[in-house]
């Protein structure tokens, strides 16, 4: 599987995928990327964007709280990630909310051409999804991306705290192309 690019800005860090974890667990032909966090500890990142211990697989998970609005973020021109159109994409993850004023968003962006205009956005609504607090819980969506999507323009999947005022933890995220 590719290593993909450590990209650091304000709000906008890259993820690496794990080689080892991802071709037993992940790899296939329509993964664009798969994460369980491990790979990126000691990459130059933040640590306060990376929770350790209480991650769903292995010692990390990302984070939003109170003081981190945006966790790392994956970020790839939709050309790499396939040479086809992607019509829609299939998001998965596990969370972790302690309480319900954990909410937040697991959100996939797609970006301009020059990566700085957010062209469209949707994701997995926390608060919604999960109704059990203080353990890890599966969540998952199709996402329908725009049908005038070009291969210059930028996939992004990030998790972001939204209104939450309690932590919240995202671990083992899954995209991939569902057709």
């Amino acid at each position: 599987m590719k290593k993909f690019t450590v990209l650091l800005s304000l709000a906008v860090l890259g993820a690496c995928s794990s080689d080892e974890k991802a071709s037993t667990s992940a790899s296939d032909a329509k993964t664009i990327t798969f994460n369980d966090f491990e790979s990126v500890a000691g990459w130059n990142v933040d640590p306060a964007l990376l929770d350790r211990g209480r991650a769903h697989s292995g010692k990390y998970a990302i984070k939003v709280d109170k003081d981190r609005e945006f966790s790392l973020t994956f970020d790839m021109a939709l050309g790499q990630a396939t040479p086809t159109k992607i019509k829609t994409v299939h998001l998965e993850a596990y969370a972790f909310l302690p309480s319900d004023k954990a909410t937040g968003m697991l959100g996939v962006q797609v970006m301009d051409d020059t990566n700085t205009q957010q062209l469209f956005g949707d994701g997995i609504r926390l608060g919604e999804a999960v109704k059990s607090y203080g353990k890890w819980v599966p969540v998952s969506k199709d996402i329908t991306l725009p049908e005038n999507i070009t291969a210059a323009q930028h996939l992004r999947l990030s998790l972001w705290r939204a209104d939450a005022s309690d932590y919240v933890l995202i671990d083992d995220v899954k995209l991939s192309i569902k057709e």
